[in-house]
This record gives C-alpha cells, structure tokens and sequence, in this order.
C-alpha cells in the first residue's frame, strides 16, 4: 500500500481536522495554540512515514538484515562493530548519502562505497570525524511505501557514544525491529533492554537471524524459548520471524543458495500489513481523540457565544466582567500550580544528589579492591596492551557500580513522577472543572466536563565515561620496562578511582537534571496549553456575539457532527 492510498482511506478524519480549523479561524476558540495543535494533527496524518529502527547487540547482523530488505549491499557489514551513529535510509530516485557533521551543522555528499570511512569504527574510531548523522537516499520499493529505515549502533556496546545516540533516537521511533540470533538467542544485557524499551516503542517484531546455521528443529526449540524469555519480560504475544539475512540477500539477488526460503518474505508481509492497517488505526484513534477534545472545547464556547448573543448591552458587560474575574483567578491557581510543581521537581533532584553521594562512597573501596584482584590475573600483560584490559576493566565496574542503582533509582523516581502527575492533572483538571461550572452557570448552559490527560516520564540519555589510561598519563611510561610501569600505572588507577566514580556521578547527575526539566517543562506546557485552549475560547466567544448568532448556530451543529464522529473513531 502507497502514501496516497493511506491518504485516501484517512479521508474522514482528515475532514473532521479542516472543519475544526475553518471553525477555530471564523473566530470561534481563535487561540494561536489550538490553531497549531490542529496542524500539527493534520500533519501527523500526512506524512504517513514509518520510522523504523533496526535495534540489536553488535554482530546479530542488523546492517545484514537492513541490506536484504533493501536488496543491495548498502551498508558495511563484518565481524567488527560497523555501526557507530544514527543511519538513516530513506527512498529516493537514485543511490545518494549524505554526511552530516555536529560541527557547524556541515553536510557532505558522498558515495555508498565510502560509508565505512565514516560509520564504523575501524573508518571512524571514536567518531573523531564528528558525524552527527547520515542520510541515506535508495530507489528501494521497500522504502518507497512510506517506510524509513534507521540503523542504530549496537546495545551492549563499550563505546559510550553508541549507548548515547541510540537512546536518544528511540522516541522518534514508529516501530522496532529486534535483531536476535540462534548463537545465542538473547543475552543479558538484550534482555534488560527490550526491558526498558518496551515502554517507549509502541511496536516490536523480533527478528531470529541466521537460521542458516540451525536445523529446522533447532529453529524450533530456539523461538519457543525466545517466546518464554519474552513472555516473562511482560512483552505480549510477541511476533519472531526466523530468518537467513544472508540468504535472503542471495534470493533478491537471484541467487539462492538452497531449496529452503530464507523467510524475509513473510516478515515483509507482515510489516506492510502493519503498515497499512494497524498503524493506521492507532494513528487515526491517537488524533480522533485530541480532535474530540477541541470539538467538545469549541461547542462549550460556542454555545457561550450563543447566549450571549440574547443578552442586552447591559447584561452582557456584567456577564464579561464576571467572567474576566474567573479568567484571572484560573491563571493564578494556574501560576501556583506551576511554581508548586517546579519545587517538587527540585526535591526529586535533591534527593538523586543524596543518593548519589551514597553510591559513590560505598562502592569507591569495593571498586580499589576489584582492581587489586584484576593486577594479580592480568600479571604479565604491559604495554598499550595493558592499557587497553585496565580501560575495559574499569568501564566495566563503572557500569557494574551505577546499573543496577540506576535501574532502582529510576523505578522509585518514576513512581514518584507518576503519583505527581497524577495529582497535578487532579488539580488541574479541577481548575478547568471550577471555571467551567462558573462559566456555564453564568450563561446559564449545560457543561461537559474536558478533562486534562498529560503523562509525565523521564527518559534517559546517559552513557559512561572512563579517559584513555596512556592518554591521561604521561606518555614516557610508555617507555618503562614492565616491571617499573604497572605498579606506577596502577597506582595511579587506585587513586584515581573516586574521581572516575565522581565523574560518572555527575553525568548521571546532569542527566536526571537535563531529563527531569525537559519533562517537567513540557508537562507545565502540556497543562497549561489545555486550560489556554478552554480561556482563550471563552474569550473569543464573547468577542462582538452579536454579529455572529447565526455563525454560532451554524458551529454548534457542526461541531455536533464533528463529536459523533471522533466518538466513533475513537472507539
């Protein structure tokens, strides 16, 4: 199915939108907010673009797997970790890339054959060359439904700038593809992830590669325990699709090699059943519901103006004034709500502080004494290659330190964000509750309660560091026979190690803070954009009422139309 046919079979709802807009520009609820939340829900609706991102550990095949949908080598692909930033492919009428630097917002136009320079480790170690991103455009039918592929750097992964920038891309993600294998499975580390992913990514397929080195009945016994593994991590009738990525890449290729199928092509069903169906409904009922609100907010006003157009000059003004005074007492319980909510955000970062502080000083001797033991296994390595084990190590004991506090720490946090949601949409809801039973008893109207839903979640975007030990030394050690340099170089480590645990400490900390008010703040915008929409609305409906009775009758019964409608898609 193309854009245009979903464009097509979204036609409904899409005219619900323009009536919505035409009624909100003749005046009636005429908020620059509502204007642009209405936009922006038409424009959720056109673009009918999948994100689709391509997540797994290092060496799944993910970028194996991203080639056979598309057909073509595309993507570097080997035994070393290849993907080391956002990728994303995109249709287009012919082969192109584009490098796009952090530095200066520069972009570079290359070719395919030159990607490894820049998006693997072994062309671009470090990311040194500061890709912010790539671009890629493919004449793939693939992409051409709508469907925008993204290869994300390997979860797992001991490059910290891998772990930044795939959690970071997930909330613009449609759908995930897990990329798995039969050797093993899954691992750990994969299962605490599909852990925490599951909250942000409304849908999962996972995806059994290299079937091509498992018998039939292996494959068998392999899904069903990749179901089990699933199913206790609360993920629903999950959808695995064992494959070959490699073969499926010789069938488009024309050149199969066996008589078995690789299994793509069922996957490829699926997705654009997907696609065409499911997606659709969860987008059209995601906008019915937000179209619904306005409508129910529009009626309220417009049924004001309505009244107000039967009124005297006399009448009118003190209805006026008398509604001012409850504008003006809803933006001061607002403003309080908003200084209260800002104060109990600085007392969840205080005690992330408090808790921190804790962490690092209980864990700085247990840290000292797993280096000790570490130097007595590792006894005759030297050299840059010694350096490289004690980098590792200590990345690795960073990681052990903070995961597990950090993965309580955020359940508790969350729990309090949740109970204080909670309590600010109560009390919000009660404001809008207050103003609306005022304004209807003014004007003598019915009214329909419009309640205020607005989640509140931290996401994070922390990753570790640990300095490079011959970097951060002086380099004449370098020079030492082995004897001299490892008691000098550990030494040194033993030392440092407070300063290694503080520092992470405090990328933690800036993350909870960088989080915590990026939250906070939309929840403030969120909250106070649904009261604005019902104020502003009011506003307008009493501006010159009686010009417009005959527009306000005409409204109502659109808008009633516009309510049954949503109603139902909405269902």
């Amino acid at each position: 199915m193309t854009i245009t046919d979903q464009a097509v079979e979204r036609h409904p709802i899409e005219e619900t939108l323009r009536t919505l807009l035409g009624i909100a520009e003749s005046g009636v609820g005429s908020d620059k907010n509502l204007r642009e939340k209405l936009l922006s829900l038409e424009g959720k609706l056109v673009s009918g673009q999948l994100h689709l991102a391509v997540l797994g550990q290092m060496k799944r095949g993910k970028s194996s797997f991203i080639n056979a949908l598309l057909g073509a080598e595309v993507l570097p692909t080997g035994v070393l970790p290849v993907t080391a930033i956002i990728t994303e492919i995109r249709y287009g009428p012919a082969p192109d890339a584009v490098i796009v630097y952090s530095t200066g917002n520069l972009r570079e136009q290359v070719g395919l054959s030159t990607l490894a320079d820049y998006i693997t480790e072994v062309g671009n170690p470090g990311n040194k060359k500061q890709v912010a991103s790539v671009e890629i455009a493919y004449p793939s039918s693939f992409l051409q439904s709508g469907i925008i592929l993204i290869d994300t750097p390997g979860i797992g992964s001991t490059h910290a700038h891998n772990t930044q920038t795939t959690e970071q891309y997930l909330e613009q993600v449609d759908a995930g593809i897990i990329v798995l294998s039969v050797d093993p499975p899954i691992t750990e580390i994969e299962s605490q992830f599909l852990k925490d992913l599951k909250e942000d990514v409304p849908k999962l397929f996972f995806i059994l590669n290299k079937t091509d080195l498992a018998s039939p009945d292996e494959i068998h016994t392999i899904a069903r325990f990749l179901e089990n593994e699933l199913d206790r991590l609360q993920i629903g009738s999950p959808e695995i699709f064992p494959l070959s990525a490699r073969q499926a890449l010789q069938e488009k290729r024309q050149t199969p090699a066996s008589g078995v199928s690789s299994g793509l092509e069922i996957f490829e069903r699926r997705l654009r059943t997907f696609l065409s169906e499911e997606k659709q409904q969860v987008l059209v009922r995601s906008v019915a519901l937000d179209a619904l609100q306005i409508a129910r907010t529009l009626k309220f006003a417009a049924a004001i103006g309505l009244r107000a157009g039967t009124m005297n000059a006399e009448e009118l003004q003190c209805k006026r004034l008398a509604l001012d005074c409850l504008l003006s007492r809803t933006e001061t319980e607002m403003y309080e709500l908003q200084v209260l909510l800002r104060q109990r955000s600085a007392d969840i970062l205080g005690r992330v502080e408090r808790d921190l502080i804790a962490q690092v000083e209980t864990s700085v001797c247990e840290v000292q004494q797993r280096l000790k033991l570490f130097q007595a296994q590792h006894s005759k390595q030297s050299g840059r290659a010694f350096g490289a084990l004690l980098e590792d190590f200590l990345m690795k004991e960073v990681e052990r330190v903070f995961r597990k506090w950090r993965t309580q720490e955020d359940e508790e946090i969350q729990a309090q964000l949740d109970a204080l949601s909670s309590r600010f949409v109560t009390q919000a809801n009660s404001i809008l509750e207050r103003l609306e039973q005022a304004a209807g008893i003014l004007f003598e109207i019915p009214v329909e309660h419009l309640a205020i839903s607005c989640p509140l979640r931290v996401e994070s975007h922390l990753y570790y560091k640990v300095e490079r030990v011959f970097y951060s030394l002086d380099s004449f050690l370098l020079l030492l026979p082995r004897f001299l340099m490892r008691p000098i170089v550990l030494r040194r480590m033993h030392n440092n190690v407070p300063r290694l645990l503080d520092m992470n400490a405090g990328r933690i900390r800036y993350d909870y803070l960088e989080r915590l008010q990026s939250s906070m703040g939309q929840f403030e915008r969120d909250l106070r954009a649904a009261i604005t929409m019902v104020t502003e609305s009011l506003k307008s409906a009493l501006h010159t009422p009686g010009e417009k009775g005959h527009q306000y009758t005409e409204t109502l019964g659109a808008l009633d139309s516009v309510i049954r409608d949503c109603s139902c898609l909405a269902r």
